[in-house]
């Protein structure tokens, strides 16, 4: 699952440690953070590399978000079909160069190398290209 992290433990101890205020921001965080994985959904879906066969890989990218603890909002975006990690690694046309944006597989994958970007990939490209965005909206939601 590829996303981006949003770690806002400092902000909101700063805004209030309990009360309105902490749970009002906390609300409009995980907002956010689901409008962002949705964005990264529909961005992934338009503009994925591979020439649909059944349009499964397409139709079953999926992005949203999840609180990883009390303090801290991922969005993601995910393939969901068995044979997405293929597409996402396998032919590989290189090595990220990043090391922020994650690539979670299932253990019988553990065979593709990870930093791989693969001929057909498109999660890591759209969390690459829309985090700039996604953070200066965060900072300006929290201000």
């Amino acid at each position: 699952m590829d996303g981006f992290k949003f770690d806002a433990t400092d902000m909101l101890k700063k805004i209030a440690t309990m009360g309105e205020v902490h749970n009002r921001m906390k609300s409009a965080v995980g907002v956010y953070c689901d409008s962002s994985g949705k964005k990264m959904e529909g961005y992934a879906k338009n503009n994925a590399k591979w020439e649909d066969r059944t349009g499964n890989a397409r139709q079953t990218i999926k992005g949203g978000f999840k609180w990883e603890d009390n303090d801290k909002c991922s969005a993601y975006v995910a393939g969901n079909m068995e044979y997405s990690p293929y597409l996402e690694l396998a032919h590989a046309k290189g090595k990220s160069g990043d090391d922020e944006v994650g690539m979670e597989v299932a253990p019988s994958f553990e065979q593709l190398e990870l930093a791989n970007e693969g001929k057909y990939a498109i999660l890591r490209p759209t969390v690459r290209k829309l985090t700039p965005e996604f953070i200066s909206g965060m900072t300006n939601l929290l201000k």
